[in-house]
């Protein structure tokens, strides 16, 4: 509510004739997404606008009832100076854990999370491994509110480490993954959770010559690293970007790499048995270039969607390539048909989340060309085709 002398003061400068304040162009994005049915999701992010000018400000959540986009604000942990969140799990529509980082009074990233009970967003700080100087959360599973597994990274003076966190509901606790031999960095990306005492996680690592996928099974108690080769198409410097797993016998990985000698990204995927990956390629129509796909979402064993971005120009130091989806019906994938982002413009999806056979959500960014600026972008699948809408 205005007081008596700030309308006076309003009403001063309007008579002056100066110019209102410009807004400044959205920037915003959205990196996690979790469906509990077709009609209720959550989606996470980051408001660029909101962490340069509110202190704590930054991170994005914001909530799709089968209808329309509404935005929440989230609490900041005590002292922070902003806030980003890039992950979401929600077993239920009253119980979801988000994902991300904040920045302490010192400038240093922590790792944060957000939990809903259905009514109020309440942050929490997960622990961070001793001598580290800083970390993130990438992504959570929650099989229900109080069994949660959080995957992501932490740093020292030496390089950086994967890091992952379990929830109980009541605390987090950390569980710190094996690092492979000769790696000088690591990080898990994506966690799926088929049960409440089996994970799949997955990421890179790199050693002095090269970046290689990692991939780690959590049974409950402890985590052990499973060898992954990806196909010679997608060899060079290979990331594996996102897993998931319908049950403990059946997960679903999709990664990018290249062959080498400037040939370009490959997307490839790769399929867990319960006991050994094996690697398979992603085909995309003809005159498609660079396929990033960095999200998978599996009803089943031969129900995947997986989505990312083609058409990229990495000269360029913007977003500057386009939506993209592929979806996997248990032998080949089929790359479907996501509307281009016009003329001056880019557009991507961080996410996607599947509750049903015809139903899948993901999301992003549409915005300038060759620019971080944007709006949220959500994506809907029927099964049969996308239709994308900005968010608020």
């Amino acid at each position: 509510m205005l007081t008596i002398a700030a309308a006076g003061l309003i009403a001063l400068t309007a008579t002056l004739g100066a110019a209102p304040a410009k807004a400044p162009p959205p920037a915003s994005q959205l990196y996690g997404v979790s469906c509990p049915s077709a009609s209720d999701c959550v989606a996470v992010g980051i408001d660029e606008n909101a962490e340069a000018s509110v202190k704590g400000g930054g991170a994005l959540i914001q909530a799709w009832n089968g209808k329309a986009w509404t935005s929440v604000a989230p609490k900041a942990p005590k002292g922070a100076l902003s806030t980003e969140l890039l992950g979401v799990s929600c077993p239920t529509a009253k119980s979801c854990v988000a994902v991300g980082l904040y920045l302490n009074g010192d400038g240093v990233g922590v790792p944060l999370a957000q939990t809903w009970n259905g009514k109020t967003w309440t942050p929490g700080g997960p622990a961070r491994p001793a001598g580290s100087t800083g970390g993130q959360l990438d992504n959570v599973s929650c099989r229900t509110a109080t069994s949660c597994v959080a995957v992501g990274s932490y740093y020292t003076a030496a390089g950086s480490a994967a890091l992952a966190e379990t929830w109980n509901g009541r605390s987090w606790t950390l569980a710190r993954p094996p690092e492979p031999k000769g790696s000088v960095t690591g990080e898990l990306i994506k966690v799926s959770c088929p049960s409440t005492a089996y994970c799949v996680a997955v990421g890179s690592y790199g050693s002095n010559t090269a970046e290689l996928p990692l991939a780690d099974v959590w049974n409950g108690k402890s985590w052990a690293r499973t060898p992954v080769q990806p196909p010679t198409s997608a060899k060079h410097d290979a990331d594996l970007t996102g897993v998931s797993c319908a049950s403990a016998e059946s997960c679903v990985a999709v990664g990018v790499g290249g062959a080498g000698g400037g040939s370009g990204l490959a997307s490839f995927a790769e399929f867990w048995n319960g006991k050994s990956w094996s690697a398979g390629t992603i085909s995309w129509p003809k005159g498609v270039s660079h396929p990033y796909l960095v999200a998978v979402s599996c009803g089943s064993a031969s129900r995947c969607v997986a989505v990312g971005s083609v058409d990229a120009d990495f000269n360029d130091g913007g977003h500057t390539g386009r939506a993209a989806a592929t979806s996997w019906n248990g032998k080949t994938w089929t790359a479907g048909t996501v509307a281009a982002p016009g003329k001056g413009k880019a557009s991507l999806f961080n996410e996607v989340s599947c509750p049903a056979a015809a139903a899948c959500v993901a999301v992003g960014q549409l915005g300038p060309y060759n620019s971080d600026e944007g709006s949220g972008l959500a994506g809907f699948w029927n099964a049969k085709s996308w239709k994308l809408v900005t968010t608020p």
